[in-house]
């Protein structure tokens, strides 16, 4: 695309005091009338990222500034719309402030010089569908009046988790931290048997909102044990499952997470020892660890199939498949947090050029520079509303179509001895 031109005008019903830059939410342009200004963050971010204050607000009707009127400098480029309609990109600053004149005209610059024509590739939801029914049994809990009680970690963002404490719900770490005959929620990752069975051995209200696929883990745990096996469970240590399937038999589970981790374990009989996956990691990055234990273990045995779940390979698979098609990867989440780095891996595995975005102020324009396709994935860090900030902010640079790429896992029934020659097989599309 050409580079745009940026025009400067007065803006005479604006005051903007020196220090300050204010950034249009609309602007009435001079040639097209009333103009919105979807980018504004961006070019706030740009502003602030320089140690200016940047200020959000409307602006009226710009004039020439060959005329008298008063008022601020403004700076504004337009592009046009996906809809045909037209946005601007502004800037304005009071002309007492030249540094801050400077740095608003040059922040639209670089913004105008960015615009064009791109796709944005949208991955789904970071929530799998156990731990969005865990947080609708939560949010129906808290509606119901008396304090509601959250044991441990909610699989939730963080806004999500505010705003059920905003409405009463209290998170304890320790059944003794609840009342006798209060209301707890379990949460979708589950918890040990010992906390189960010490709610209802106290008759607490019990909401057990553990996942379907988590409370199969921890029967096959259980019964694994009860015929005597060791049991190797592979997973992550510090993820929020882990302990509910272990206390299933804390003495004898065995946490791996690599092949090398299977070197050193030890088995009261090597003909005894079975296996089991902890949901929420990508199954393909067990079977070297499988691998592993099978090679040390060859009456190695494992959990039905039927069990398995396919959410984080789905997810590690939709990110992949969304980076190798995209130009720029912006994973959406806190830059501290261990899920952004993992999904950032994923992203650069393909080979895209990858940030990882706190805000949309975070985008600065070289990373659109040259882009036509941009992935989006959300982490569990991330706030509910990013995306749809981000995706607000994108589309004010010129036509944006939108697109949601997902990988779904499909598990059906194998065909009984009726159906035998029938059609039908478990897919993955």
């Amino acid at each position: 695309m050409n580079r745009v031109a940026v025009r400067e005008f007065v803006a005479p019903g604006l005051s903007v005091p020196p220090g300050e830059v204010l950034i249009p939410t609309e602007l009435g342009d001079p040639v097209y009338g009333a103009l919105p200004c979807p980018a504004a963050p961006l070019v706030a971010g740009t502003l602030q990222r320089k140690g200016k204050r940047a200020e959000h607000g409307p602006a009226g009707q710009c004039s020439d500034p060959s005329g008298d009127e008063g008022g601020p400098v403004l700076f504004a480029a337009t592009c046009q719309l996906r809809d045909g309609t037209m946005a601007a990109v502004a800037a304005a600053a009071s002309r007492a402030d030249r540094v801050a004149v400077a740095e608003a005209r040059s922040a639209v610059d670089e913004w105008a010089g960015v615009f064009g024509t791109r796709r944005l590739l949208a991955g789904p939801s970071p929530w799998c569908s156990g731990a969005v029914q865990a947080l609708g049994r939560a949010r129906q809990a808290v509606a119901g009046g008396p304090v509601v009680h959250i044991y441990g970690q909610l699989a939730a963002g963080p806004d999500t988790t505010s705003e059920l404490a905003g409405k009463g719900a209290v998170f304890v770490g320790s059944l003794d931290e609840v009342p006798d005959g209060a209301t707890v929620v379990f949460p979708a990752h589950g918890v040990p048997a010992d906390v189960l069975a010490r709610a209802a051995a106290r008759g607490l209200d019990i909401m057990d909102a553990t996942c379907p696929l988590v409370r199969g883990v921890h029967a096959e745990a259980r019964k694994f044990a009860e015929r005597g096996d060791d049991l190797v469970l592979i997973g992550q240590a510090g993820h929020t499952a882990v302990p509910g399937i272990t206390g299933q038999a804390p003495a004898r589970t065995t946490v791996v997470a690599t092949p090398a981790s299977t070197a050193g374990l030890r088995v009261a009989d090597p003909r005894q020892v079975s296996y089991l996956l902890q949901p929420g990691i990508p199954l393909e990055d067990s079977a070297p660890v499988v691998a592993a234990l099978r090679s040390r273990f060859p009456a190695l045995r494992g959990p039905h199939p039927d069990g398995f779940c396919y959410a984080a390979s789905d997810r590690a698979a939709s990110v992949r498949a969304i980076a190798a098609a995209s130009d720029v990867m912006f994973v959406l989440g806190a830059a501290d947090s261990p899920d952004s780095r993992q999904i950032s891996t994923f992203a650069r595995d393909c080979g895209a050029h990858t940030h990882i975005i706190a805000a949309a102020g975070d985008i600065v324009p070289a990373m659109l520079s040259g882009a036509s396709t941009i992935g989006l994935a959300e982490s569990t860090s991330a706030s509910r509303a990013l995306a749809g900030q981000v995706t607000e902010a994108l589309s004010g640079l010129g036509p944006l179509s939108v697109a949601t790429r997902r990988v779904s896992t499909d598990v059906t029934a194998a065909p009984g001895p009726a159906a035998a020659g029938a059609e039908g097989t478990p897919a993955a599309s």
